[in-house]
């Protein structure tokens, strides 16, 4: 190996361990979005955490990361995380550049309440649990999901008010992210038991808007509320009992 080789090894190396042992309090601070908040950091660059981590008001608890060396090296921050999230919890790996967040191999559960400030789930109450191969976040919105999202226990307010405020269960899903064009997402899902027998598809686009196309037949034990929202939804029954679901709208 040459002289020339082992001199840029031998500045990589003090560029990485130099960078490993940078305080991660210091390094937030300089390098942080505006609109992301930490307290309680301790530890280094490399390897750190944080008591809590805030992004558009929404709240990671106990906050902790291991950064890959080899990034840094190529200019490049790669790290392996984990927190805790109200009501549950998310880990994974993620690559960051100044315009991209992109995640590998995601898991987190909570509660469809604890995301209602994130995503448009008012109205909607149950169990979620994710395990992504793939999430990609450009400017605060996917770009590119492929993986598996489940929905245990949902329920949501009857589509006629009753003036009980009671809600009405929809049962258990399963919601597979699949390959799509990037910045658009597209899914299959089904329901794993419930009041409704339920298989779709969903596609967002470009410009955020969102397509549903399902076919749905209520179960024996469906409440007559259920049947009676399905009735306005939907088509009548085919020949097997199902009803053709449309929606369309933006986000």
């Amino acid at each position: 190996m040459s002289r020339r080789s082992w001199l840029a090894i031998g500045i990589g190396l003090y560029v990485a361990f130099t960078l490993a042992m940078f305080p991660a309090g210091v390094a937030l601070r300089w390098f942080a979005p505006e609109d992301v908040t930490f307290a309680g950091v301790a530890g280094t660059l490399w390897s750190g955490n944080a008591a809590t981590c805030s992004v558009q008001g929404f709240t990671l608890e106990s906050l902790r990361w291991r950064v890959r060396p080899t990034a840094l090296v190529l200019g490049r921050v790669a790290a392996n995380v984990e927190a805790k999230i109200p009501g549950g919890f998310v880990r994974g790996d993620l690559a960051a550049s100044p315009s991209s967040v992109r995640f590998s191999d995601l898991q987190g559960a909570t509660s469809l309440s604890a995301l209602e400030g994130v995503l448009p789930v008012r109205g909607l109450r149950g169990q979620i649990s994710v395990a992504l191969e793939s999430l990609v976040l450009e400017n605060g919105w996917p770009a590119v999901a492929v993986g598996q999202v489940k929905l245990g226990k949902l329920e949501s307010l009857p589509l006629i008010p009753d003036g009980r405020g009671a809600y009405v269960p929809l049962g258990d899903y399963t919601v597979t992210l699949i390959e799509a064009p990037e910045n658009e997402l597209a899914a299959t899902f089904v329901d794993n038991g419930g009041p409704l027998e339920v298989q779709g598809t969903a596609k967002i686009g470009k410009a955020r808007n969102y397509s549903i196309d399902a076919l749905v037949e209520p179960r024996a034990d469906a409440p007559e509320v259920l049947v009676q929202g399905l009735d306005i939804m939907a088509t009548e029954p085919d020949a097997e009992g199902r009803r053709r679901l449309n929606l369309t709208g933006s986000l």
